[in-house]
């Protein structure tokens, strides 16, 4: 900005020119938020607001839905498991959003088409993924999984995976339910209930989508995870309750 002065010198006006001094702004604070892969819509309320980005989960939940409980507008799994980077004193909207960006920007043209050509829309790769999140660690699990939970939903046959009812009736740190657990009534229940349930139970990593884009062609029926996270697959259900008492006794 330039100020301008009229002096008036001996019946003649002067122009003199005063150039302030720029003085430039603080840098806008900026702070790091980081979505683990596996983490629920729950994990990442509780987080946001220890970061100061929500007085509360419920606060968290207007934007993005409770979970195991709304099905419409739910962003359960569409949040990138990502390092982001926002302004300390933007707003809760904003920071999620940034999140949801980041889930977008994974879904390229060339995974969109991948997507096209498996016979299932992206719900339903992103809530197969976010079960193999929960249920199996490692690339090569997740694919053969992919391929067991596939052919069951196929044959409308349960998938009766554990880590939906942990979902369902919000426990963690487990690797089994019980039998009163797997009787609970939700939706989310996959013990209960055949198919998918209606939103993903997790925000799953790029990985697992792909795995469930990929499963490894077998002939397993059945599998579990053991405490030490090995996973042990069974053709028959014999083998399996055999499994069972090996491995999660």
């Amino acid at each position: 900005m330039v100020i301008i002065c009229f002096l008036t010198v001996g019946g003649y006006f002067v122009y003199r020119h005063f150039y302030p001094k720029y003085v430039p702004l603080p840098p806008r604070p900026e702070v790091v938020l980081t979505i683990i892969p596996g983490w629920n819509l729950r994990q990442v309320a509780d987080y946001l607001v220890k970061q100061g980005f929500a007085s509360s989960t419920a606060e968290v939940y207007k934007i993005t839905g409770v979970p195991a409980k709304d099905i419409k507008n739910n962003q359960e799994g569409y949040l990138a498991p990502e390092t982001i980077r926002v302004y300390k004193d933007a707003s809760l909207p904003s920071a999620i959003d940034k999140f949801i960006a980041e889930r977008e920007k994974q879904i390229t043209p060339e995974l969109q088409a991948v997507i096209n050509k498996s016979g299932h829309d992206f719900k339903e790769v992103l809530t197969l993924a976010s079960i193999l999140e929960r249920e199996v660690k490692n690339l090569a699990d997740k694919k053969i999984v992919a391929d067991i939970f596939w052919r069951r939903l196929k044959i409308n046959w349960a998938l009766q995976a554990d880590s939906t009812v942990h979902y369902a009736v919000d426990k963690s740190g487990e690797v089994s339910t019980s039998f009163t657990e797997r009787q609970f009534d939700s939706l989310w229940n996959t013990y209960k209930y055949p198919g998918l349930p209606p939103t993903p139970i997790c925000n799953p990593s790029l990985d697992s989508i792909k795995a469930a884009l990929n499963p490894a062609k077998n002939n397993y029926w059945y599998f579990l995870t053991d405490k030490s996270g090995v996973v042990h697959y069974a053709k028959t259900l014999e083998e399996q309750n055999e499994n069972r008492v090996r491995f999660l006794n």
